[in-house]
């Protein structure tokens, strides 16, 4: 009988593991994600993964050997409670495989910007300057208020100029 048990990656070499557990013939499977990440001055979407440094790989006790795991490029160690190595139900992986397809959709230009969301102007005329958002103007621009010249003014600036404010 097969069962999922959790393998912890060196630090961003989830995919290197994968690929070196995948050659030796394990089956893995490594959850991941869509987001939105600002880089050069656009919102990209971005795949991470969905628990970084963790994935799982499906092995039989008595046929599978687990002992080449270890020693296996990119991985750092079977995750165990006590001796035993840390199983996880066919049931959850099937849970996370559906929210996995959910993430991996479309982020969005930008983030979910909600009235009152407090922002930051990082390219243009108005860069540095904090303000509120107010809403969307079409696909590619928004209209914040900003504090200027003593009151707020509404300003219109292109989506991927502002990030939250911090």
């Amino acid at each position: 009988m097969h069962h999922w048990y959790v393998i912890q990656t060196k630090p961003k070499k989830e995919s290197v593991a994968v690929d070196n557990l995948e050659r030796q013939g394990y089956t893995t499977y490594f959850p991941k994600m869509a987001q939105a990440k600002r880089r050069r001055q656009r919102w990209q979407k971005i795949i991470e993964p969905l628990f970084p440094r963790y994935l799982f790989v499906q092995l039989a006790i008595g046929i599978d050997d687990f002992a080449p795991i270890r020693s296996t490029l990119g991985v750092l160690n079977m995750v165990r409670f006590g001796n035993e190595p840390a199983t996880i139900a066919q049931q959850t992986i099937d849970a996370i495989h559906q929210q996995e397809q959910i993430l991996l959709g479309e982020p969005g230009e930008q983030p979910g910007w909600r009235p009152g969301d407090k922002v930051q102007v990082v390219e243009g005329a108005f860069t540095g300057l904090n303000g509120v958002f107010e809403k969307a103007s079409g696909t590619e621009r928004v209209i914040i208020l900003l504090d200027m010249l003593g009151r707020q003014n509404r300003v219109t600036v292109e989506t991927h100029d502002i990030v939250p404010a911090r």
